[in-house]
């Protein structure tokens, strides 16, 4: 599920690094003096390796047609009483709906199932069975439930729905039912230990902290704090991270979305595949009115398929997957979401942008800089970004093939390890 890269060490020894998004690597040799000039190293292919052995991705919910009991009754006026009583009047729907504006599925999708929507949230949210909804279509309530569950990951009771058909007099329609893994009171006692939680994130987090700020500072936060483990309990909702510190794609992606929502930065769950077919999830972003895509699944260092990955570098985060583009993103994941996606273009809060980090071009003042900024502050590893293909490949020349990169270290250093992405057209160093 990643892809390939090369680890080479340029001096006196050649090593075998495994970096933290890789399954496997090509080994290379150079021999020399202080300053070796021989044997060029290969670079990264353009190819996708698997995930963890045995790895579970994205589970879609469970969605399960029941059949009807002769004994159920078909009184409208019992019907809308139960209705009534978990806030299922016209007045309140149109107060509902005007509270789901901003999450990004319910603005996107088709806004004749507006009110579907809110008619399943509000039976979930209050752990309803059997409650009449206005559809007797088994696609438009599968549609109008995805566009729920993908927006509201608070929601961490149900791994899916159950549905009813019914005739009478006035034609066929739908009862509904969520399919709840805890009871109200079970859920109620999960919540403190939510806020609990987020009151930690939050407290690391300054209180003036920009929309970015926020995104980078959940996204490190869900990283060092989970380990990546398809056997995790709950791993498709947000207790998976929020109690245990294990979990699979959904978990981590809801409990970023959860994270972000609470600090005000409007997010999104997205679902696809990547290229072994297996199925993943990831967010999407708005911030400051641009959207970006951010994986912190594959931001995780123990998401890896050798563990080996972990002892072989002090780096916890991969920031790769940290606010890219459409364009950036296609090159390792396909998008099957249930409504639209936007087309991400912006890159002014891509984190190597931000971070001081992205390369329009070979500039010797800027790699310096960086250099001696990593150095200064005791960073022990160093990730550098090109805008486009040409760069990377003069980069990687003028680094690499030319072994300039040794020109940025200091003078009693004669060796350095290095990873290379051509997919994301990054080069990794440890200092």
């Amino acid at each position: 599920m990643k892809p390939k890269t090369k680890y080479c060490k340029l001096g006196i020894a050649c090593i075998l690094v495994f970096l933290l998004i890789a399954g496997c690597a090509s080994k290379d040799r150079i021999d020399s003096g202080p300053r070796p000039v021989s044997q060029t190293p290969a670079q990264g292919e353009n190819q996708m390796v698997a995930g963890p052995a045995g790895g579970t991705g994205y589970v879609a919910p469970v969605v399960e047609e029941q059949s009807t009991p002769v004994e159920v009754s078909a009184d409208v006026g019992e019907q809308q009483k139960a209705r009534d009583e978990i806030g299922l009047t016209d007045t309140s729907i149109e107060q509902t709906k005007s509270l789901q504006t901003g999450r990004y599925c319910y603005d996107t999708m088709d806004a004749q199932y507006h009110t579907l929507y809110v008619e399943l949230l509000t039976i979930v949210e209050n752990s309803q069975e059997n409650i009449r909804i206005s559809t007797d279509n088994a696609d438009a309530l599968q549609y109008a439930f995805l566009c729920m569950f993908y927006d509201h990951p608070e929601i961490f009771w149900i791994d899916g729905y159950t549905y009813m058909r019914h005739e009478d007099s006035t034609g066929s329609y739908f009862t509904f039912s969520g399919r709840y893994t805890y009871t109200r009171e079970e859920s109620a006692g999960y919540q403190l230990a939510l806020d609990q939680y987020f009151a930690q994130v939050q407290a690391t987090i300054p209180a003036n902290a920009s929309q970015y700020e926020k995104v980078k500072g959940v996204y490190e936060y869900i990283v060092r704090h989970t380990e990546y483990d398809p056997t995790a309990r709950d791993n498709q909702n947000i207790l998976s991270v929020f109690l245990y510190g294990k979990s699979v794609c959904q978990g981590y992606v809801k409990a970023m979305q959860y994270l972000l929502e609470r600090l005000g930065v409007a997010s999104t769950m997205v679902v696809g595949r990547v290229a072994t077919g297996e199925g993943h999830a990831w967010n999407l972003v708005n911030i400051d009115g641009a959207y970006y895509y951010v994986d912190p699944t594959w931001g995780d260092s123990s998401y890896s398929a050798d563990n080996a990955a972990v002892a072989a570098s002090d780096q916890e985060v991969n920031y790769e997957f940290l606010n890219i583009t459409t364009a950036e993103l296609e090159r390792t994941h396909q998008s099957t979401n249930v409504v639209p996606l936007p087309c991400c273009v912006a890159t002014e809060a891509n984190y190597y942008v931000m971070e001081n980090l992205y390369f329009a071009g070979y500039d010797e003042e800027h790699l310096s800089a960086v250099f001696d900024d990593a150095y200064a502050s005791g960073e022990r590893f160093v990730t550098i970004k090109c805008s486009d293909e040409a760069v990377y490949q003069n980069m990687y020349n003028e680094l690499l093939t030319n072994q300039g990169i040794l020109d940025y270290l200091p003078s009693d250093v004669t060796s350095i390890e290095y990873v290379t992405s051509e997919d994301q057209r990054t080069m990794s160093f440890w200092l």
